[in-house]
């Protein structure tokens, strides 16, 4: 948007006219998948992966309290919780997943259990979550259940299944 603010309208019709442009560009950019999400997922420093000790949640991002679905996108949607071995582990396995998909229409959605973040991750763990950590669900783009697992699973399952979601 950054080539709209140089644009110098000197009428009320090309006044008019950058406006609509720049509601145009909003709304093509969301469409289009760029709109926030998770970002940067990155392991918290010092968690441990031989036993169990709280550190917080596991996984460092911006934009983190950004839980909303986004129709036309496939979800990546990871319950953990702190204190948790299994959780750290499966968190860097989500990590990776993250770096490995970082360019496809993704949203990776992190929830706390312990201390969701809105109302909107309240009813993530109502609708989707199973009730033990880790759990991962896959959601196509028409935000259904593509796959979901309890525990640890390994990268290239996780990838295998995001690309079916992907394809759905």
């Amino acid at each position: 948007m950054k080539f709209l603010t140089c644009l110098h309208a000197t009428t009320k019709h090309h006044r008019k006219t950058v406006s609509a442009l720049a509601l145009l560009l909003a709304v093509s950019t969301v469409a289009a998948g760029y709109a926030s999400a998770a970002e940067d997922l990155r392991l918290k420093k010092g968690i441990s992966f031989n036993q169990d000790t709280d550190t917080g949640f596991p996984i460092e991002a911006t934009r983190m309290e950004d839980v909303e679905l986004e129709p036309g996108k496939a979800s990546v949607i990871f319950f953990g919780a702190s204190g948790d071995l299994n959780v750290n582990r499966q968190a860097k396995r989500m990590v990776d997943l993250y770096k490995q998909n970082s360019t496809k229409p993704v949203k990776f959605i992190l929830v706390d259990v312990d201390h969701p973040v809105s109302s909107s991750a309240k009813a993530l763990i109502k609708n989707h979550y199973k009730g033990y950590i880790p759990f991962q669900v896959i959601l196509d783009k028409a935000g259904k259940v593509s796959w979901s697992q309890i525990g640890e699973v390994e990268t290239g399952t996780l990838a295998n299944q995001l690309d079916k979601a992907l394809a759905q």
